[in-house]
């Protein structure tokens, strides 16, 4: 056993990596609870720019983590298949779970590559409202409809004893409503 494996070193390095980029996720959560409050305390701050701005970061964060964990496969000599996320041999033309083709090439950029649609990861597009509309809206007015169909969501009210996990956890349901919407549309 060598003392000095440089397949250990660059698995560790990469481990240490996705503890750091978690840590940065974690961060960018809190800092979503403090916009998300500020803008609970101040219904005329506009926040939306900067939670927008840590989505996306987030976002960015979670593919370069995946793309990290298939590093770590990778260098451990294997590699994951797109179709049934079954690990197997470099070495395999075919997934030994499901038949799906791999590419011909094992490449690290191709094994390892992200497909960010493939992870489900959108990020929606967010129009402001109009000032006139917004305070229709807060002042308990109904919700104002845009070329579209669709009603402007209520705000969404926030304990203001609330802990930041729980503003975290309303923001990311908002998120996903808004996604679903998106969808649906």
């Amino acid at each position: 056993m060598a003392l000095f494996d440089p397949k250990k070193n660059q698995i560790s390095t990469l481990q240490r990596s996705i503890e750091d980029k978690n840590r940065q996720i974690s961060v960018c959560y809190d800092e979503i609870g403090k916009l998300y409050y500020k803008q609970y305390r101040d219904m005329n701050a506009d926040v939306s720019r900067d939670i927008n701005s840590r989505c996306e970061n987030i976002s960015k964060l979670y593919l370069e983590i995946e793309e990290c964990r298939l590093r770590i496969l990778y260098e451990k000599g294997y590699k994951e298949c797109k179709n049934c996320k079954k690990e197997n041999l470099l070495e395999h033309a075919y997934c030994s779970a499901c038949g799906a083709k791999f590419p011909e090439s094992n490449d690290v950029s191709v094994v390892t590559h992200v497909d960010p649609a493939e992870m489900g990861v959108v990020v929606p597009v967010v129009e402001k409202v109009p000032a006139e509309n917004v305070e229709r809206v807060m002042e308990g007015g109904d919700p104002v409809t845009e070329g579209s169909s669709e009603a402007i969501p209520q705000e969404t009210v926030v304990d203001e004893t609330a802990t930041a996990e729980t503003v975290v956890d309303e923001v990311e349901e908002a998120v996903e409503e808004a996604v679903k919407t998106e969808e649906d549309s």
